[in-house]
């Protein structure tokens, strides 16, 4: 897939947000193959501008042999489930949909006739549904699929029309199936960013469940990180020998391969982050606790041997033969690095589920949802 950004000047304001909005489109494609492009500054300027440069995004999906073209406007933020809801519909033109500058309750979408006259619909007419039939929501987060391009439709200029609606008006009168999800809903920069824009149960409601980060041979999340997926000495019982066998990537759901301190995904992007006996194994183990912090929006519980050495427990997850248990963490140790962590409460306490408190249970719960 190709994900194109028009661009009409190198010095333009949009700039500014290009990390940003890369980043967003970065968190919507976990998994995917894909390539972006920002197109060269054209010689044209304003809506004859912005065509031309979608025509170059058109050019090169199709020299260059892409299935999708997805356009995403250079000052646009797109949720992290975007991609997943357009591709799902497997039409040939799915959008997402974007405020107005001036007003977060008039979206840029609406409903169109034969004739291309044009009805705009409010927020409360858009958010959350899917519509189908002659309709059109600009171009801030538009997937297209290449049989459209190949049937040689082009974004073109027409005064007095916005080249979005001319070219959802060419899609549709050439029979192709279009639909506008109101259930995407990106931020629009710099007035409405996703983070802020978005109602709080709306983006609660778009979260994916739990991660499970260091998740190993015993996957317990929606999503499932694991540095290791070759056989690892981290996953042996004597750490001096391994053991261990690879992962088996394809059983395990929605498997991502990524380092636990930088994780490759947006903020309170999960509802619960969850992990069991990993961080002890880490160089900086309060780099983890600041991304599950990031990334949780509402619990996260991390479990990991106790490593008090008054518990005989302590002593023997820490021996000769754990020499990659870099960290003896200890039930006073989390609570005094927990303490910088203000939006959350925080449960530390041991189970004893074994004879003796042989494992440290650290449960977090965002304040912000649980006040």
């Amino acid at each position: 897939m190709l994900v194109g950004i028009p661009s009409l000047s190198d010095n333009d304001r949009f700039g500014d947000y290009r990390e940003d909005v890369l980043n967003h489109i970065k968190r919507a494609l976990v998994g995917v193959q894909y390539e972006v492009f920002v197109t060269p500054p054209g010689r044209k300027v304003g809506i004859e501008g912005i065509a031309d440069r979608c025509n170059n995004l058109v050019e090169k999906a199709l020299s260059e042999g892409f299935d999708f073209l997805w356009i995403v406007q250079a000052d646009v933020q797109v949720p992290h489930d975007a991609f997943e809801k357009l591709s799902a519909f497997d039409v040939d033109v799915a959008q997402g949909v974007v405020p107005r500058h001036d007003d977060p309750n008039a979206f840029i979408a609406g409903f169109m006739d034969e004739n291309m006259k044009v009805w705009y619909l409010p927020r409360n007419a858009v958010e959350g549904m899917v519509l189908s039939g002659w309709i059109f929501a600009g171009m801030s987060c538009t997937l297209i699929a290449r049989r459209v391009l190949e049937a040689g439709i082009r974004f073109r200029y027409q005064s007095g029309v916005g080249e979005d609606i001319l070219f959802m008006f060419d899609v549709q009168k050439a029979g192709f199936v279009a639909k506008v999800d109101g259930r995407v809903l990106c931020g629009h920069l710099p007035e409405w960013p996703l983070a802020t824009y978005i109602p709080k149960q709306i983006r609660r409601n778009a979260v994916f469940g739990v991660l499970d980060v260091g998740c190993g041979h015993r996957p317990k999340g929606d999503v499932n990180v694991d540095l290791f997926v070759e056989a690892t000495a981290h996953r042996a019982a004597d750490q001096r020998v391994n053991d261990d066998v690879r992962l088996k990537v394809a059983e395990i759901p929605n498997f991502v391969r990524a380092d636990a301190c930088c994780l490759p995904f947006r903020d309170r992007g999960f509802r619960k982050v969850y992990s069991w006996h990993l961080i002890e194994h880490l160089g900086k183990p309060e780099d983890f606790l600041a991304e599950c912090c990031r990334v949780a929006d509402e619990e996260i519980e991390v479990r990991c041997p106790n490593g008090d050495p008054n518990w005989a427990y302590g002593l023997a997850a820490y021996d000769e033969t754990k020499p990659l248990h870099l960290h003896r963490l200890t039930r006073e140790w989390f609570e005094l690095n927990l303490k910088s962590y203000l939006a959350w409460d925080w449960i530390v306490h041991f189970d004893y589920s074994q004879s003796e408190p042989w494992e440290i249970v650290v449960e977090g719960y965002r304040k912000d949802v649980y006040d």
